[in-house]
């Protein structure tokens, strides 16, 4: 399995843990991108190597997510069940783990660094999950070259995340 589908297991796992039935596309989209950005400012490097963001009309989204979350449905780690709230015109996709976790590839220091976050980004609401995620020095830098016009598509770049010398240290051999 590749990292990023060992991540949406790993997130699924935890927020299974937490007492929620299950997770929204949405999240699924966010809260990669948003390890993504913390990885870089707390480690210095990325935690999804290769993994390319765009900007979407509603925030970062990455094509390999949908291409990992199909892939792990087929493979029977997820199960999907779409449902339509009567106030609400799209519906709601929700995942979560059909089955026991496989042997995932993060090392005990990965382990910690997610459950670190993920106890925090897990008990958002979609809302400020979004917010969260604007908040983020990669969508402050497109939203503001946008001037309100959404540059749908465009390549979410990294390098304005900057890196906090004084946690680098510490994360840089676990993760």
């Amino acid at each position: 399995m590749s990292r990023l589908e060992d991540l949406i297991l790993f997130i699924l796992d935890r927020a299974h843990k937490m007492g929620i039935k299950d997770l929204s596309s949405f999240q699924l989209f966010k809260i990669p991108y948003i390890i993504q950005v913390l990885s870089l400012k707390y480690a210095g490097k990325e935690f999804l190597p290769g993994t390319v963001f765009v900007r979407d009309k509603n925030g970062p989204i990455s094509t390999d997510i949908y291409s990992s979350i199909d892939n792990l449905i087929t493979k029977g780690y997820i199960d999907l069940d779409i449902s339509k709230k009567q106030n609400y015109e799209f519906k709601r996709h929700g995942h979560k783990l059909a089955k026991k976790l496989p042997k995932l590839s993060f090392n005990q220091g990965e382990v910690i660094f997610l459950d670190n976050f993920l106890s925090e980004l897990l008990s958002l609401s979609q809302m400020k999950l979004k917010k969260y995620a604007y908040s983020t020095e990669p969508m402050k830098e497109i939203t503001k070259e946008e001037k309100g016009q959404i540059k749908k598509g465009t390549v979410i770049n990294f390098s304005s995340v900057l890196v906090d010398p004084d946690v680098v240290d510490t994360y840089t051999d676990t993760v």
